[in-house]
């Protein structure tokens, strides 16, 4: 085997390597692409109309976003439910609509969804709401949401 042969087998497997190389490093760039296709990105608006405060979430993202779980908070204290927020805050008699979600409930992209309606003033409640959501990647940390009124 001559020299040139030598060289000629080695410049094939150092171009089979990159080969091999550059097409792993395109599959890691098409999983990237495919995840931020379906991520999704929760928002939310306030709307204060006169005397009645009305709070929405929505997904302003690409995918589905999939809750995990939902809390509220007020005055350091953790509630499972926005009524039991106004129980504590004895504004049961303000409530004027809302719904709870379960883990799992699924928010298509550009749905908007109502998290409370109360009547009653203008001043902040010092209510706050943590949302945690995945996409349909299941990442291992979820994304968070959070919501002050």
């Amino acid at each position: 085997m001559n020299r040139i042969e030598k060289i000629s087998h080695y410049a094939v497997v150092v171009i089979a390597v990159s080969a091999l190389i550059v097409s792993i490093w395109q599959a890691n760039i098409a999983i990237q692409h495919n995840k931020l296709t379906v991520k999704p990105y929760l928002d939310y608006s306030l709307l204060q109309e006169d005397s009645l405060l009305t709070v929405h979430f929505s997904n302003e993202g690409f995918g589905p976003a999939i809750l995990e779980k939902i809390d509220f908070y007020y005055e350091g204290k953790q509630f499972n439910t926005i009524w039991d927020v106004l129980k504590e805050m004895d504004e049961v008699d303000n409530w004027r609509g809302s719904f709870n979600y379960s883990p799992g409930s699924v928010i298509a992209p550009g749905v908007d969804k109502l998290l409370i309606s109360l009547h009653g003033g203008i001043h902040a409640r010092g209510i706050q709401t943590v949302i945690l959501y995945k996409s349909i990647y299941e990442e291992s940390k979820p994304y968070r949401l959070e919501l002050n009124y």
